[in-house]
């Protein structure tokens, strides 16, 4: 990369080449963009993100949080973007990023408001309503916890808010949608597990639906009309698939470790 900005963007990659190659072209403000690549997921993807200049590594991915620490470590300027391959910034972003690193002020990191997008449509209620994320952040001050998905970062020092926000595409697709739903139920029961939570019944019968009313009333999930119900359902046969598998290990039925 040859942008002027001492910024290192973050990026993990498996399959998003497309994505990538929709992103990182808006990332020319940057001195460099590090992608770490999961083997598991296609070539092609790599090669897309040599080919537009990103400096790219290579590691399994063990949890999202060891591998943004991973690709943390490897990130050479003084200040740190993190972003998704399904995001991208807000020309308001850009501008206001520019302006602080720039101006290099006391904060030691920075949130942005971040927009989620459901098959193609801005979801305005749900709970996303108001979402911000740290996302700008000095190198040495920061470290990623280990969490398997959802993962944070953790920055010693005051933070800032910044104007303009992320355009987050994550279910793009409903098999985006689908795939998520699987593997976060799986991550957050054996996260669950690890801190020595437990499900029974009354868990897996009650909290789908607690989820779903919610979402749906409660954080006006009804005011995003067709796709605020599917996404609320989704979000509901998540809790359920999580808390099964929690039930599940608890009673013998699932591996342990």
């Amino acid at each position: 990369m040859s942008g002027t900005l001492p910024i290192s963007v973050l990026l993990l990659a498996r399959g998003e080449g497309e994505r990538l190659e929709r992103l990182i072209p808006t990332l020319r403000f940057a001195r460099e963009v590090v992608v770490v690549w999961d083997p598991a997921g296609d070539a092609a993807t790599r090669a897309i993100a040599e080919r537009l200049g990103a400096s790219v590594f290579v590691r399994a991915l063990d949890g999202f949080g060891p591998q943004r620490q991973y690709a943390l470590a490897r990130c050479r300027e003084p200040w740190v973007l993190w972003l998704d391959a399904d995001e991208q910034l807000d020309a308001a972003a850009t501008r206001a990023i520019a302006e602080r690193v720039v101006a290099d002020g006391p904060a030691a990191g920075y949130t942005l408001a971040r927009h989620g997008h459901f098959l193609g449509r801005r979801i305005r209620f749900c709970g996303w309503q108001g979402e911000r994320v740290l996302r700008l952040f000095r190198r040495e001050r920061a470290r990623f916890d280990d969490a398997p998905v959802h993962e944070r970062v953790i920055v010693d020092g005051a933070l800032g808010r910044l104007d303009g926000a992320i355009e987050h595409h994550s279910y793009a697709t409903w098999s985006d949608c689908t795939d998520k739903l699987q593997r976060y139920a799986a991550a957050g029961a054996e996260r669950a597990r690890r801190a020595g939570r437990r499900a029974g019944p009354a868990d897996v019968a009650l909290r789908p639906p607690l989820r779903f009313l919610r979402m749906y009333l409660l954080q006006l999930g009804v005011l995003d009309g067709a796709h605020g119900l599917l996404l609320c359902g989704l979000a509901a046969a998540q809790v359920f698939l999580k808390y099964g598998a929690l039930w599940a290990m608890g009673s013998g039925g699932g591996a342990r470790r």
